[in-house]
């Protein structure tokens, strides 16, 4: 008997790396391939993403949702592990998936994703929806031998008052859920605990930026997520109007709004200045910054530094922030908010006006949606665990008939020819650590990180050869530890003691690391790390 198998690989009970398994019959299919950013300061640890190595079963494509990192980001990955599958994007996500493999100097076609696609026995449906992002799309998979679909959409609102898009395909879906008895919904769940209940168009956002850019006394610097290219256009449709330049400043914004030109997706309108072309740096204009969450290398960590080679913030420039923090940033930001109002300088934050649309559903967007396809299961994805369990909660309470299923990353949803559903709940599948040159880390060189971070390094290196005290070369030296000079003379008399000592190289130099870790914790109170080299 033939089944449908769904397994998330990642996106479910966390918010990143986004992938999700589809399996029918010798066809499987990939839905994005994103990558998680570290909640914490993992030590110079670049992104984590799903461990691909399990997966032993040939894929045949590989499609893509939207052209945000925790949906594209982990591609190259992707493509390395399953050189056969074909790569799906809307036409945004394909420009920037293929900016990102020549950046890696990789070779793949992309395709582009047509709004029709049939793999096999799947037909697949390509649904234009609302984001933060253009051209997101929704998918549904369509299978007639099981007489099932999957409306599936990860990120998406209904932002039906757009200046710059049509509204969400809701007529679409509709007419797609005709097809099928059986009908499986998996759902964004970033916003389901929003006060919100709908969440606001992007065209809402122009008066109040209209306001605070116009009465601005000097210089306006205003950053944003720089994939948001309709929010780029209001300002740079606001800028035109005030026949004020804008100069899009950093790496990112750069790229992403090249693309978006490229793509016809964004206009504009000829007031584009480089920096280096602007006559005067101090007469009012529009600076468009990237590194809207205080990112370290960023453009606005620069420029509120004061280590920018361009600009230097005064008391008549206004700083405004287009954007919320991202959950973990919060701290990192109120510190920027601070250094900037100690340099005189207005700020404007969401608190402020209505400056920043979120690009996830409310809970109006979600009956919405709920609504056109009346699923008869319905599985919550993208979202943390909490969020994932509100949202379970929710559809009972508007879709009494239909089966809810809340699971976590990994689990597989079996779905019969008859109809039956099983659930298999898998243990946790801890993900890859990527960082430097797209480079594997394992997890206990990330501890071994941690603790030279906080505890210091002490190296200790002896010259086998040294047998009296007068030829004795026992040289020291540490990385991030407090000592006076007259203490490591004295770790240098207990270290030749140790050394001495009969037995194998190896048992003198583990003696060694042992008192010196204990040397250390009679003065400092703790142990650091000790290294220890007999040459």
């Amino acid at each position: 008997m033939s089944s449908l198998n769904i397994s998330p690989l990642g996106g479910v009970g966390q918010i990143g790396s986004n992938a999700t398994l589809v399996s029918y019959k010798n066809t499987n299919i990939i839905i994005d391939s994103g990558i998680l950013f570290p909640y914490e300061d993992c030590f110079d640890i670049n992104y984590l993403i799903p461990d691909l190595k399990n997966i032993d079963i040939d894929i045949n494509a590989l499609i893509i949702t939207h052209g945000h990192e925790d949906h594209i980001g982990a591609i190259s990955h992707y493509i390395e592990r399953f050189p056969e599958a074909d790569v799906f994007a809307p036409t945004f996500a394909k420009e920037l998936i293929e900016d990102k493999l020549s950046y890696l100097d990789l070779s793949k076609k992309i395709n582009k994703l047509e709004s029709k696609l049939v793999i096999n026995e799947i037909e697949i449906d390509s649904i234009h929806v609302n984001h933060s992002i253009p051209n997101t799309k929704g998918i549904h998979l369509g299978i007639k031998e099981i007489d099932t679909g999957i409306l599936f959409i990860s990120d998406f609102k209904c932002d039906f008052n757009s200046e710059f898009e049509e509204p969400i395909e809701l007529e679409k879906i509709n007419l797609l859920s005709k097809n099928y008895s059986k009908r499986l919904a998996m759902l964004d769940s970033t916003n389901i605990v929003s006060n919100n209940e709908r969440t606001t168009s992007e065209s809402e956002l122009k008066k109040d930026l209209y306001t605070f850019i116009s009465e601005a006394k000097g210089r306006v610097f205003i950053t944003c997520f720089a994939s948001n290219i309709h929010r780029l256009q209001s300002i740079f449709n606001i800028a035109k109007e005030l026949k004020l330049k804008v100069v899009p400043y950093g790496r990112s914004l750069l790229k992403y709004t090249q693309i978006a030109r490229d793509c016809e997706i964004f206009n504009d309108h000829g007031i584009v200045r480089e920096v280096e072309s602007v006559n005067d740096l101090k007469k009012k204009h529009i600076i468009l910054c990237s590194g809207s969450q205080g990112e370290f290398r960023g453009t606005v960590k620069r420029i509120t530094s004061t280590s920018d080679k361009y600009y230097k913030l005064n008391e008549t420039d206004t700083f405004i922030f287009s954007s919320k923090a991202i959950p973990g940033n919060e701290k990192k930001l109120a510190l920027l908010y601070n250094e900037i109002t100690e340099k005189g300088c207005e700020v404007i934050t969401h608190y402020n006006g209505l400056i920043h649309a979120s690009g996830h559903p409310g809970k109006a967007d979600l009956k919405d949606v709920y609504d056109s396809y009346q699923p008869t299961i319905a599985v919550p994805i993208h979202g943390e665990t909490y969020f994932i369990r509100k949202h379970c909660e929710y559809i009972k309470s508007i879709l009494p008939t239909a089966e809810v299923i809340e699971i976590k990353n990994h689990d597989n949803i079996s779905i019969s020819l008859n109809g039956k559903i099983k659930i298999n709940h898998s243990q946790e599948i801890p993900p890859i650590l990527i960082h430097g040159n797209r480079i594997v880390i394992q997890r206990e060189k990330i501890s071994e990180r941690r603790k030279m971070a906080t505890l210091g390094t002490v190296f200790v290196s002896i010259s086998k050869n040294s047998i009296a005290r007068s030829q004795q070369r026992v040289h020291i030296t540490t990385m991030g530890i407090p000592y006076e000079e007259e203490q490591i003379s004295q770790l240098q008399e207990i270290c030749f003691d140790y050394f001495n000592e009969k037995g194998t190289i190896d048992q003198r130099s583990e003696r060694i690391r042992v008192a010196v870790r204990r040397y250390f914790q009679n003065i400092l109170g703790y142990r650091p790390l000790a290294i220890v080299h007999i040459c």
